[in-house]
């Protein structure tokens, strides 16, 4: 059911429960997030970091052995979706959430990784098998671990899968009254 609640500061504001009838009002929908996430010259405004981040991972790791110990090449292909999956986490994830470490890997994937101490960490590994694996230690609240099927063809399904992602990025921050650490 679509809703407009209220005007507020520059232009409406959606309900969450809000699901887009075409992709153009994804589209729209996902720009207006974004722009929201998006405070210039602030601490939240990572993806610019991010997007520098992946060029210089394509530049230096695009052909093979760039590790000196046999690595493969990390593919455009890798490139492309790693910063869709950012993208998307950028418009999903409250404000304030830190900018993600990334890093190639020796298999030609990149890894998303976010971390507070040893204890506290949170990470996401992108390659183009069209999977997403993750691994996550919430300290004395346990950890999780697994993969997921991603579909970057199939909007709905893949902001599904970075839905559950962003769930877990938060649970880093949130301490345990509820409110969030910086």
């Amino acid at each position: 059911m679509t809703s407009a609640i209220a005007i507020r500061d520059s232009g409406l504001t959606w309900s969450t429960d809000y699901e887009p009838v075409t992709n153009d009002s994804q589209k729209i929908q996902d720009a207006k997030l974004q722009k929201r996430n998006y405070l210039k010259g602030s601490a939240a405004d990572w993806f610019p970091t991010v997007e520098a981040a992946l060029g210089n991972i394509q530049n230096d790791c695009s052909s093979g052995n760039w590790d000196g110990y046999g690595a493969l090449p990390v593919k455009d292909q890798t490139i492309q979706l790693a910063k869709s999956v950012a993208e998307t986490l950028f418009v999903i994830l409250p404000r304030g959430t830190p900018v993600p470490d990334l890093m190639p890997e020796a298999d030609g994937e990149i890894c998303l990784s976010w971390s507070i101490s040893s204890d506290f960490l949170f990470s996401l590994s992108i390659g183009a098998h069209h999977k997403i694996n993750f691994a996550g230690q919430f300290g004395r609240k346990g950890g999780v671990h697994g993969w997921l099927p991603m579909d970057a063809t199939n909007r709905g399904d893949f902001k599904e899968t970075l839905q559950e992602m962003a769930h877990h990025i938060d649970r880093l921050y949130v301490t345990a009254n509820g409110s969030r650490t910086p």
